[in-house]
Parts: structure tokens; C-alpha cells; sequence
């Protein structure tokens, strides 16, 4: 059983300007807040938020629009750029292992300050639970050992919410690939769900048993040896 967190914060910007701290590469915009609050980099790996777009909202949950300019310091200069008045920002993601506390987590986003805007920490929520999760050390040992140039293995997550579902797949693909890169070998992850009826087939066969919307599917091999989906 592995133990998962997962938070939900609400931030509220009196002006939401286009920084690209909180617009850019918005799936990794947790990681960079915490990291620039103090997080090391190196923990950084076990932080997943789901692969939705972040949409700021204004005080009655509509969508917010830029209503006004001021100067904005972006990058060590002043410029003038359009901002949304009131604006919040809701977002939620898991952390698989950085060592942090619930209370530390609130600790760092208590300091309010993302990029170059600050805000109001409205809502901070944590919640624990927990996966039966296959250790992932030990997942990639077993299939280390077997014999084949190319090793193949499932994982099922079942009962799991469709965003746990997809942090999860999230989290078993680079926490396999850290360790096999560091032993010259390349890991590829596949959820079932997202293959199509031909490459589900074919994985099928080798493992000779049949898939459901929880598999996912792991392949261990060298890189000349890398196991590819056959679509035919």
C-alpha cells in the first residue's frame, strides 16, 4: 500500500497579470511555486497535478476577464500589461513522496507569492489515501531479472479515480525511468485505456490475459531492443 496526499488550493490575485509562472507549462505550475518557496529540486519528481488547464475565475465562478493595464515587473523591468481584477486560481495535485508534511505544504503556500504576484491563500485542503499500488523498486527489479531481452509487465489500478489514474501512471513512468536510466535501459509505460483495440491486442498476447481499463502496461528493455507496439 503506498500512501498518496492530495491538495487543493485556491489562490486569489487581486490582478492576474499574464506572468508565465502561472500560465506557461500550467502542469508544472505547482512544482514551481514550491520550489521557488524552497522545495529541492531533486524532490520536485513526486509532484503530480492532473493535465488540466488551470483557468482563473472571478468571484461569482465566472470566467475572468481582463478588465484593466498597470505596470508589472516582469524579468527585473516595469511594463504595462493587462491584468484580471479578482481573479482566482484552483488547483489540485498529489505528492507521491517529497518528505513534506500537510503542514508544511500550507506552510509554503501561506508565503502567497507566485512569479512576480501575490496573493490570498483562500482554501487550502489535504486529504490522505492510500493505493495498492505494486512497489516500484521492486517492480523494477523482477523485471530486471527476467531472462528476456525485453520484459513485459502489467499493473492494475483499480477503483481509481480518473485523475488519480492518470497522476499515477504519471509517477510509475518516471520514478521506473530515473532507475533505468541510470542502468543504461529505457522503461515505456502504456494505460490501456489509451491504446488503441490493435496495440492492446498485441501486448494481450504476450502476456496472455486481457487487459481492462486499469491495466498498464510496463516494458523494460536496452535501447536497441525497445519494444514497440505492433499496430498490425
Amino acid at each position: 500500500m503506498v500512501k498518496i496526499d492530495r491538495y487543493r488550493v485556491v489562490a486569489r490575485f487581486a490582478r492576474l497579470f499574464p506572468d508565465p509562472a502561472v500560465f506557461e507549462d500550467q502542469d508544472r505550475l505547482v512544482e514551481r511555486y514550491l520550489v521557488q518557496n524552497g522545495l529541492p529540486k531533486d524532490k520536485a519528481s513526486y509532484l503530480y497535478q492532473p493535465e488540466d488547464e488551470v483557468n482563473p475565475v472571478d468571484d461569482l465562478g465566472k470566467p475572468a476577464i481582463a478588465s484593466g493595464a498597470a505596470s508589472f515587473r516582469f524579468q527585473g523591468k516595469n511594463i504595462m500589461a493587462e491584468f484580471m481584477p479578482n481573479a482566482s486560481l484552483t488547483v489540485e495535485y498529489y505528492d507521491f513522496g517529497t518528505g513534506l508534511s500537510p503542514e508544511d505544504h500550507s506552510k509554503l503556500w501561506k508565503r502567497q507569492r507566485i512569479g512576480e504576484m501575490s496573493f490570498q491563500l483562500r482554501d487550502f485542503r489535504h486529504e490522505t489515501s492510500g493505493l495498492n499500488l505494486t512497489n516500484v523498486p521492486e517492480l523494477y527489479e523482477m523485471m530486471k531479472k527476467q531472462s528476456q531481452a525485453t520484459s513485459l509487465s502489467s499493473i492494475e489500478l483499480a477503483k481509481m479515480p480518473e485523475d488519480a489514474f492518470r497522476v499515477t501512471v504519471a509517477y510509475l513512468k518516471s520514478q521506473l525511468r530515473k532507475s533505468a536510466e541510470q542502468e543504461g535501459l529505457e522503461v515505456e509505460v502504456y494505460a490501456a485505456r489509451e491504446l488503441s483495440a490493435s496495440e492492446k491486442s498485441s501486448l494481450e498476447k504476450r502476456l496472455t490475459r486481457e487487459s481492462t481499463g486499469s491495466t498498464v502496461y510496463v516494458i523494460l528493455s536496452k535501447p536497441s531492443d525497445l519494444m514497440k507496439i505492433e499496430t498490425h
